[in-house]
Order: C-alpha cells, then structure tokens, then sequence
C-alpha cells in the first residue's frame, strides 16, 4: 500500500504580487548556505545535496550545505540564529530539532516560535526497525518474542537522546514490553557502521540512510514504525498493523529561517523551494532517496503542521515519563 503522506496546503497560497516578487527578486546575492543538524548521509543531508544544484540554476548563487551535527540539532539551529537574519543562512531540518528537543530538553538554548520562521516542508520518510543480519528472529513477532526472553541482553542504536530514532525505540518498548540497552550516536551513519558490525544488534532509522544497507544484505528491516507501510519496503509491515500502537509515522525535513528574516523573504524562499521540489529531476530523485513528495505548503501551513507535531511529541514524552528531562 501506498505510503499516504501529503500535507494539503494550497499552491494559491504560494502565488506573490508582481510588485512584490520584483523587489525580492535581488535575493540571492552572494552565497546562501543551508546548515544541517546531523552528519554526512543522514535524510537532511541527502536531500540538501539532492537539491542543492538546482538551486544554484534558480539562484546563479552557489548554495553551500554545512553539517553542524551535535545535541540533536540544538548546535545547527544556534548557527543559524547567530549568523544573523539575512535570509543567507538557512536551516534545512528535520523534525527533530524543531517538534521534540522542545519537549525534551529542559533548557534548550532557543525557542522555536520565538527564533524561527517556517519557510515550508519539503517530504517525508518511513521509518523501520532494523536488526543485525544474525539477529535470532526472522519477523517483527519473531523479534518481540526473543527481547521478551531476555531482557536487557540487546542494544539498539538512535541518532541521539531525543531523537525520531531514540523515541521510536521507546514508544516500541512500552507498548510490547520488551527491553534493550540505549546507546545514542552522534549521526546514523556512525550507529549504522556498528549495526552492520553486530556491535549493536537493532535500531529504528529513517530509510534515506539505511535502505541501501537493506538492498545489500548488509541489514534487515523487521517494521515499519507508525501505522502505515513504506512503498519502499513492499512486504515488511506497519507496527500499527500487527496491534502495536503508539510509534510515530515516521519524520519529515522542511525548511527554516531565522525570525528577523522578512515576511517577503520567506515568501521567496517558500515558492523557490517548491519549484525545486517540483522539478522532473528532483522528483525522480526523491523515490530513490526512499522520500516522499508533499503537496506546495505555504509559510502558515508549514507553521500549524509544526504546531501539530510539537502537540504530538509532547504526548510522547509526557507518556514516556521524559518531559523536559534532559
């Protein structure tokens, strides 16, 4: 079954004044660079570089992509803030940093309705529970049952405290009362290298990074977090659908600015982004990324989806008995 994952927002909504797209059409300038929150292979990362090229073919700038990876994003978004609000530093995030660390962290360093403007949301990725060739279970019951007999015995691998990957685990635990040993990475391409090693034995991950590792051999993929299974990974079912309830549909990437950066601006960005994203090229790319296209989003749609997501994690980490505890 197909993947559902389109946002509805309205492509009238992207349309600007000729008055307006005029006067914003000096931007850019010079150089813009796009700061990623995680490291080299993650799914900002790929899709940053995916689009990177054919927004220097709009812009005739040079689009620079940076990878400040640390503290589940917290590090990118305050090279963001501090770079100031020219619309020249940009945020292409996943939902990490934006809907959870506000739940999670007790003194995050910056305030995400406060520091930031939603530009828009650009696609969304399943996520899937994947365990070490040699893992003793060959399905996701399988797995349950062998965890159920020893507790404790295994260790699963997450992006970090606090991230999609780290909940997803928890959220699983809970509801099929298993139990494993957390040990959090600083990029999923590092807690790839030691599942692919049997250094870890399972993890959930964003299938951008770790569908190639599936096609090899090198892993295999036992779920699909959430209630919906992926197009990508025909055959390997939802969580939702065999009875475990809870775990979240999978993540999103979307794009952020700094909170002095104009209203116009943003509305340039908005519809930049979207034309990109529209484009044949990139949409090829997209499948093979295992991302999902979404529908053209404008600035407050992309706001009131944040606002959604951040509702749900917060449900999250209360349940998980982690509100604001880090």
């Amino acid at each position: 079954m197909k993947r559902r994952s389109f946002i509805m927002g309205g492509a009238a909504a992207l349309a600007m004044p000729a008055a307006v797209w005029a006067a914003a059409r000096t931007y850019p300038s010079r150089p813009v660079r796009l700061i990623v929150p995680f490291a080299p292979g993650q799914g900002s990362d790929v899709l940053a570089r995916a689009i990177g090229k054919r927004l220097y073919a709009l812009w005739k700038q040079p689009v620079i992509v940076e990878n400040r990876a640390g503290a589940n994003g917290t590090l990118a978004v305050n090279e963001v803030l501090k770079s100031g609000a020219d619309g020249y530093t940009l945020l292409l995030t996943s939902n990490s940093p934006i809907v959870i660390n506000p739940s999670i962290y007790k003194h995050l360093s910056y305030n995400v309705q406060k520091d930031l403007k939603p530009v828009t949301l650009l696609s969304t990725t399943a996520v899937g529970l994947m365990v070490h060739p040699a893992f003793p279970a060959r399905d996701i019951h399988e797995l349950i049952q062998v965890m159920k007999r020893a507790p404790g015995k295994y260790s699963y691998g997450s992006i970090g405290v606090g991230s999609t990957s780290h909940l997803a685990m928890e959220t699983f635990m809970r509801a099929t009362g298993v139990r494993a040993v957390h040990v959090p990475y600083r990029g999923s391409s590092l807690a790839m290298t030691d599942l692919i090693s049997g250094t870890i034995q399972l993890m959930f991950d964003g299938l951008p990074s770790s569908l190639p590792h599936v096609r090899s051999g090198r892993i295999r993929a036992l779920a699909i977090s959430g209630a919906h299974p992926s197009q990508f990974l025909p055959g390997v079912p939802a969580l939702g659908s065999i009875g475990v309830e809870g775990t979240p549909d999978g993540g999103w990437y979307g794009l952020m600015a700094a909170a002095g950066v104009s209203d116009a601006m943003v509305r340039q960005l908005n519809a930049d982004f979207a034309a990109v994203m529209r484009e044949p090229e990139v949409e090829a790319q997209l499948p093979v990324l295992a991302m999902e296209a979404v529908a053209p989003q404008s600035p407050s749609g992309f706001a009131d989806f944040i606002g959604r997501q951040t509702k749900y994690w917060d449900g999250v980490a209360h349940s998980l008995g982690i509100y604001r505890s880090v």
